[in-house]
């Protein structure tokens, strides 16, 4: 999962040709009497030997007892692998008899699962990204975690919630989040006679035109033309919706008049305003970090991860840099996407006693925050989440904005086949069609609805 909130790995549409996903699907609706699906990989045979069903000390009385298998891929990585191995080991000492495995799967983590699910042969506990739950729900996968997903409002970032659910119910636990905020030079702004941040989006033109015309050669505002992450909750801004659901079918609203004006909103502060150099249309995350470390850009959206990888490139501007939540828009919110992983059980795991009360122990505050402080991330449970904005990580000045922006979130279209939307790279496509000058707004954004309808359809 990529932390920022994208599915950072192909969907099982893409790593699987028709014949397979629908011997795929078939395997886990007959669940007894498994076909072995082809796909194609060399390593499945040996997948199929470590999955975490047929785990020896496994049992299915309800007795806390015996042995799960535990994955989990990005953000997880080498820095954060031995808070992991402590948990497990706290586990096992605690509740004598179990035992948990772990397996880091790396980059390569939405591949993994997808062909365990294919080939029989899952773990117990995974972390997935919080964009793969409705996929692996739809296939069959994991267990329910909530039947009324209203149940868990007031326990977990709202946000959060919502990439758990599926046709209705709850397949996973909110664990991490990472939210985008508003980065700015404090100096520039003050420069400009400006003591605060902008609070709304005509706002932070207006002063990425004053500061770009106070200092030549600064960029006013990074925009990113080549991560939809950055302009696709623009239109929630505005006041439309990505897609709305209509019966047991979400639509998309990609075509609709709020829509159109956000994206031809972000278009402008580049083709109009020119508030970063033309290139800026295919720039992502990393080039407006370079640029905003180099001095060269005074404002741009992005992560904890994002301010980060600034002070580490140009620590100098500890001072000078401040952050806030986004800016509104005319609909009067400033919500974004919550990106994360989230905690799930395999329905194939035969030990669900031992799975669900080592994610409960997974949950506690005093376990979650040591990790998801150590990955620079938002833990997505609320007490934790109130935590570290009073004295954790997040309770300095420079990130106390992300730990505020948490409450402001929300997730994309709970469908399976959302993948199928980022892969073909079509809200990209449709606004670097903008900018080129290629389509007008309407044009792009009534071809992308329909892009959409027939993934999501």
């Amino acid at each position: 999962m990529d932390r920022s909130g994208g599915t950072a790995y192909p969907a099982l549409w893409q790593v699987f040709g028709p014949q397979q996903r629908r011997a795929a699907m078939r395997a886990r609706n007959l669940w007894r009497g498994r076909v072995a699906v082809a796909i194609g990989l060399a390593g499945a045979l040996a997948l199929a030997a470590c999955g975490g069903a047929s785990d020896s000390g496994a049992n299915s009385s309800g007795e806390i007892k015996g042995t799960i298998d535990f994955w989990m891929g990005d953000p997880i990585g080498d820095a954060q692998q031995p808070i992991m191995q402590k948990l497990a080991d706290d586990y096992a000492a605690a509740h004598p008899g179990t035992k948990v495995n772990l397996r880091f799967l790396g980059k390569d983590a939405h591949q993994t699962y997808l062909t365990s699910i294919a080939g029989g042969s899952v773990p117990c506990v995974a972390l997935i990204g919080n964009t793969w739950t409705p996929e692996f729900a739809a296939l069959n996968a994991l267990e329910v975690y909530a039947n009324d997903p209203k149940t868990l409002q007031g326990t977990y970032v709202p946000g959060m919630i919502e990439s758990t659910i599926f046709k209705g119910k709850s397949y996973a636990v909110p664990y991490d989040t990472g939210v985008r905020a508003l980065i700015y030079r404090k100096d520039m702004l003050e420069a400009i006679g400006k003591t605060a941040a902008p609070a709304t989006w005509q706002e932070l033109r207006e002063d990425a035109l004053a500061i770009q015309a106070k200092n030549q050669g600064v960029n006013g505002f990074g925009i990113i033309g080549g991560a939809h992450w950055y302009y696709l909750p623009l239109i929630w801004n505005w006041g439309g919706e990505i897609a709305k659901q209509s019966g047991d079918k979400w639509v998309s609203e990609a075509g609709s008049t709020q829509s159109v004006q956000a994206f031809q909103f972000y278009s402008d502060l580049l083709t109009k305003d020119r508030l970063s150099p033309a290139g800026a249309s295919a720039w992502t995350a990393a080039d407006v970090d370079k640029s905003m470390g180099l001095g060269q850009t005074a404002m741009m959206v992005g992560g904890s991860w994002d301010l980060r990888t600034i002070l580490k490139q140009s620590p100098d501007l500890e001072g000078k840099l401040g952050t806030a939540v986004l800016p509104k828009g005319p609909g009067g919110n400033n919500d974004t996407f919550a990106g994360g992983s989230n905690l799930a059980v395999f329905r194939e795991c035969n030990n669900k006693a031992v799975a669900n009360d080592f994610v409960k122990f997974m949950m506690t505050k005093e376990n979650l925050v040591p990790v998801t402080s150590n990955l620079g991330l938002l833990p997505a449970t609320n007490d934790a989440l109130a935590q570290e904005k009073a004295t954790g990580s997040f309770s300095a000045p420079l990130f106390k904005a992300y730990a505020e922006q948490a409450d402001h979130t929300r997730s994309i279209p709970p469908v399976a086949s959302w993948g199928k939307v980022e892969g073909a790279n079509s809200i990209v496509n449709a606004m670097q069609s903008i900018m080129s000058g290629k389509k007008t707004a309407d044009v792009a954004m009534k071809e992308l609805a329909d892009q959409v309808n027939q993934a999501i359809g």
